[in-house]
């Protein structure tokens, strides 16, 4: 064999081998995605036994944040790509940061639900019925999609039930997303993006994870938008903008109730540009708590007036009434310093971290009536 017909075997066996190889390669490949479409459906299948009867109100909690409203309608959008007559809705008016989100992703604001007894309803970001709309004990629930703890609300058939220790509910919706195989289009990703960042607090909130952090760039990417943290930035001027609003709305613009151990309590959380503008605001929640209390079936309220500086956490709380100081005390006597209205927790006291889970171990300890 000469030296040339030495090549030309070489050659083909090294043509032989690399198509081999890409054979065995796209099998491999074609296994694949066989396996993650064969997942994708089992996952669309699982949620296939939903009672729903007509449509299907996705809906979040009262005092509605960017990702209540973001998710609802991100999650609405999921139900109807899989066949389900689902429409997103909001217990009240949005807030100056989710208008923005709303108007740059070209959605239209949802319609309010004054009522949800007797409708089909799927929750997001709460499973509390004193956070939920009105008539939610009489309601129809098919699901909750949370991250927060289990709450009061209850029911006796199958429901859709996901709850994770995860920062946002739009994160687990972009999973879901993921999950399912369905495609996320701009506007669905501008307002998932939109939510996670307001809700992780760019990513930098003690609720963050690795999921989170995926899911910005990721949402981004799909979203056309190139910088986050400059979306960030303006969505956190607009969540410190209260131009043109009562006091008693901002108490509550973002205000939850909870039940634990035969009290019910209620937190308000105002944002803050520096501590100067937190201790002006903690006076005027003040006022406002005095005269909202009253208004409220509650035993304890609180404002929680935060402000970040330089990655740090500073919370001032004020309660409504001495009744909800000495609690606030007894529960958290490590606060840092009293100003004569708010009590200030240097290092944070978060609202779904450490002051509701304080407040329900120190009632459920120290049991009051």
């Amino acid at each position: 064999m000469n030296r040339k017909q030495m090549l030309a075997v070489l050659l083909a066996v090294c043509l032989c081998t690399f198509v081999g190889y890409n054979a065995g390669r796209t099998t491999a490949e074609r296994k694949a995605a066989e396996a993650r479409e064969t997942l994708q459906q089992l996952n669309r299948d699982s949620i296939a036994g939903m009672s729903a009867e007509g449509t299907i109100y996705v809906i979040g909690h009262r005092s509605p944040d960017s990702d209540t409203v973001c998710s609802a309608m991100a999650w609405a959008r999921l139900l109807s790509m899989l066949g389900y007559e689902a429409e997103a809705a909001i217990t009240m008016p949005v807030n100056n940061e989710t208008k923005y989100i709303l108007e740059q992703a070209g959605a239209e604001t949802p319609e309010e639900l004054i009522d949800a007894a007797g409708l089909s309803i799927f929750l997001v970001d709460h499973s509390e019925y004193a956070q939920a709309a009105e008539g939610m004990a009489e309601a129809h629930i098919v699901g909750i999609l949370d991250h927060h703890g289990v709450g009061s609300v209850s029911t006796g058939h199958q429901i859709v039930y996901d709850a994770r220790p995860i920062g946002s509910t739009a994160t687990i919706i972009w999973l879901d997303y993921l999950n399912y195989g369905l495609d996320i289009d701009r506007q669905t990703a501008y307002l998932l993006l939109g939510a996670v960042l307001s809700d992780t607090n760019n990513l930098t909130g003690t609720t963050t994870t690795e999921a989170d952090r995926r899911a910005v760039p990721a949402l981004a990417e799909l979203a056309g938008v190139e910088d986050p943290d400059a979306l960030y930035a303006v969505l956190h001027a607009e969540a410190l903008s209260y131009d043109g609003t009562e006091d008693t709305e901002i108490l509550f613009s973002d205000y939850k109730e909870y039940e634990a151990h035969g009290i019910k309590f209620g937190i308000g959380l105002v944002n803050a540009l520096d501590e100067e503008i937190a201790a002006d605001l903690a006076e005027r929640m003040k006022t406002a708590l005095a005269e909202s209390f009253d208004t409220r079936n509650v035993d304890l309220m609180y404002a929680s007036v935060g402000i970040r500086e330089n990655g740090e956490k500073i919370d001032y709380i004020v309660p409504a009434n001495a009744y909800s100081e000495q609690i606030l005390k007894d529960a958290f006597p490590d606060y840092d310093e009293y100003n004569g209205t708010a009590y200030i927790f240097r290092t944070g006291l978060g609202r779904k971290t450490k002051f509701v889970p304080g407040l329900t171990d120190y009632l459920g300890t120290y049991p009051h009536d």
